[in-house]
């Protein structure tokens, strides 16, 4: 960090430094709403304990933690002369809490977690799909002596928060200089945890999320999950694991594949577009957390589908964030619309793992306003019981002829699960007892 020191670290040197790990809710940060990277924390809480090691009498120039005014060679000479000497011989300040340990706490705590160069965008397009992909990132610098300032002042006032000064600099190069399809910024973005994943399931994960890298939804287009993904089979690489079918849990080639449809579900969700095709799992599964916000495919039988209704293309760009996180970003174009999206809400819970949930999201574009809520009925997972022995996929899943779908199993005519106003009113109803039908990637 560029950074001048003046004569704060010199003046200060001896005071005391404790090297204390960052506060945990610094530690996970939020999400950036025009880049990949992790939004830096706004703000931090001094601990106890640690605001008490700071305590002390330490008398400073006041020009040692403020830019200005610092004494150019001039000002020394006149000083040193005789003259204009308020320069050269400024004011002192007392501080109630040591400036060197702050400083030195801030700079190894968050200094070096928080700065992030600006990067420039880059993007290939070859036969209509991005090939090569470089988001336009934010830089920026956290500033070292203006937080080390706001401590001080929130300290002394009796406060254990304080503002972080962060100061930015912005690419050279717009995103939207490099196309002319209005892939111009981050209209949404879907997030999952896949953590736990056997190691089928991660290899299955990451050829899905590769399937989908790079696609490119017209305006005005409907896009399928299952068209992007293609068949399923050993040729395309997948492994057998875990799926959800009518006869029980069992591997199949493909295991793990709703982990990418489920967030490719959520940055839609989050983008505000219109959501066509989508039903939850039979039961609720870990990796999907929180309930109600799952998507499930199995092609042949069941898609996920969103249409594209904003001005400019949208590019699907999924990568994996730090750990065992999926992240799915869309570029495009963003128009007046307001999305509002309620946490998802689970009642009716019982004893043997089944429950329901709901999820609301109301979009307000162009004075219109569309609420549309997503509901989820999960049964028990006992109904699935879980088999080690290896199933081929089937070339073609179909219905028996002659019989009818229970509700919710594929073919079944279920309601949509996106259309409608409801204000869901959580009643309590006995578990679900329904035999199980569903099939689930």
């Amino acid at each position: 960090m560029s950074v001048k020191l003046y004569s704060l670290l010199i003046v200060a040197a001896g005071g005391l430094f404790l090297a204390v790990p960052i506060p945990a809710a610094l530690a996970a940060g939020a999400l950036d709403k025009t880049t990949p990277a992790l939004q830096p924390p706004t703000s931090v809480t001094i601990a106890p304990s640690l605001a008490k090691a700071w305590q002390g009498f330490y008398k400073l120039p006041t020009f040692s933690l403020v830019y200005k005014p610092e004494p150019t060679l001039v000002d020394l000479v006149n000083g040193y002369l005789g003259r204009n000497s308020a320069k050269s011989s400024p004011a002192y300040r007392t501080y109630y809490y040591n400036p060197a340990a702050i400083y030195q706490w801030l700079n190894s705590t968050l200094g070096v977690s928080m700065d992030v160069r600006a990067q420039e965008p880059a993007m290939d397009i070859e036969n209509g799909r991005v090939v090569s992909f470089t988001p336009p990132q934010t830089g920026r610098t956290l500033n070292l002596y203006q937080t080390t300032l706001n401590i001080i002042q929130a300290l002394e006032s009796g406060q254990a928060t304080a503002q972080l000064t962060v100061d930015t600099t912005q690419p050279r190069t717009q995103l939207g200089d490099l196309n002319n399809l209005g892939i111009k910024e981050l209209v949404g973005r879907g997030e999952s945890n896949y953590g736990n994943s056997p190691a089928n399931r991660k290899h299955n994960i990451a050829i899905g999320v590769d399937k989908m890298k790079g696609v490119i939804v017209a305006p005005g287009d409907t896009f399928s999950f299952n068209k992007y993904l293609g068949p399923v089979e050993a040729a395309e690489g997948f492994l057998p694991e875990l799926v959800i079918k009518a006869t029980g849990t069992v591997p199949e080639f493909g295991g793990g594949l709703c982990q990418v449809s489920s967030t490719t579900f959520r940055a839609a969700m989050q983008a505000g577009l219109p959501i066509t095709e989508r039903r939850n799992h039979s039961y609720a599964v870990s990796y999907y957390a929180p309930q109600g916000t799952d998507a499930t495919i199995y092609p042949g039988v069941q898609d996920l589908k969103f249409v594209n209704d904003t001005p400019g293309s949208i590019l699907i760009w999924p990568y994996f964030g730090p750990g065992t996180t999926l992240f799915f970003d869309f570029y495009g174009t963003k128009d007046n619309r307001q999305v509002i999206l309620n946490d998802p809400v689970q009642f009716d819970r019982q004893a043997n793992g089944a429950m329901k949930a709901y999820w609301t999201r109301t979009v307000i574009k162009n004075g219109v306003k569309d609420t549309h809520t997503f509901n989820s009925v999960y049964q028990p997972p006992a109904l699935f019981h879980k088999q080690e022995q290896f199933v081929p996929n089937p070339t073609t899943p179909t219905t028996t002829p002659g019989s009818t779908p229970a509700p919710g199993a594929p073919g079944a005519a279920e309601p949509p699960s996106s259309g409608g106003t409801i204000t869901p009113v959580p009643p309590p109803s006995p578990a679900p007892t329904a035999t199980p039908t569903s099939t689930s990637l």
